[in-house]
């Protein structure tokens, strides 16, 4: 497997393949490209942008790097196997299955909630402190395989997704994340969210623009060409407490092959 790759589009922006980058309980789990700008990488605990994620009933699947090839200076393909699950232990023992269960019920429900999401944030990790909750990534059963191919353009990324492969009851959601301690900014439109503000996860219009004041830079995301828009929809969320250290937008499409556009733009 190949260590460290860049794609350069400018002086101040790139495109990272890194997989020593990674904190948190995803540390071990595969990651998208991570975003360079100004001399900064922006993972944090990030999934990076690119990187597919299943949820098959109220269970999450995660993935993990089979393969990955570059094509030329401008293009890197990657072949993702669904096959890492959280477990989650108290007290150094290892839960019981329910429990995992029990925590994907409540991550579900809270994120139905956008108004009560920080205040549940908090609640969260204070009741993981004072039991000694923590969670981490094991390899599983694998579902199935996901191939993303990244081509750089001067504006950003345009992310082709072949997910032929999963199960088609299952719902993939593809995260494009970068650290929320620098990215804290939600712009919809005339609305500006900051802070605790972003939720930690809302359907949001694609005009949304996720952005670093630090940074003097902004994320946004587009349907690919010529594809129908009501097929597909984008979330935005940021949470930053412990072991939690990202924003992104993700996409969510009805098809299992498809492509969207990521755009990287400087602030006015």
């Amino acid at each position: 497997m190949q260590g460290r790759v860049s794609l350069n589009i400018s002086e101040d922006l790139c495109f990272v393949h890194d997989p020593s980058v990674g904190s948190g309980k995803t540390r071990t789990m595969a990651k998208g490209l991570f975003f360079r700008y100004k001399g900064r990488l922006c993972s944090g605990e990030s999934a990076g942008f690119g990187l597919p994620v299943l949820k098959t009933g109220i269970k999450t699947c995660f993935p993990s790097l089979a393969a990955m090839s570059t094509m030329g200076e401008t293009s890197i393909i990657k072949e993702f196997s669904m096959d890492r699950f959280i477990v989650w232990r108290i007290s150094n023992r290892k839960a019981p299955a329910w429990f995992g269960f029990f925590m994907e019920f409540i991550v579900s429900e809270y994120l139905k909630r956008p108004s009560l999401q920080q205040r549940l944030l908090m609640l969260r990790d204070k009741m993981f402190s004072l039991f000694a909750v923590h969670s981490s990534m094991i390899c599983g059963k694998k579902i199935g395989t996901c191939r993303i191919r990244y081509q750089t353009v001067p504006d950003g990324l345009i992310i082709s997704v072949d997910a032929g492969d999963l199960p088609g009851k299952s719902r993939l959601i593809m995260l494009n994340e970068v650290d929320g301690r620098a990215f804290n900014r939600l712009r919809i439109n005339d609305l500006v969210l900051r802070d605790n503000e972003v939720p930690a996860w809302k359907e949001v219009p694609r005009a949304a623009a996720l952005e670093s004041p630090l940074l003097d830079v902004g994320i946004s995301i587009s349907c690919g060409m010529n594809q129908d828009q009501s097929l597909s929809c984008v979330y935005c969320g940021r949470e930053v407490a412990s072991e939690l250290d990202w924003a992104g937008l993700a996409v969510l499409h009805s098809r299992r092959m498809f492509s969207y556009r990521v755009y990287i733009h400087p602030l006015v």
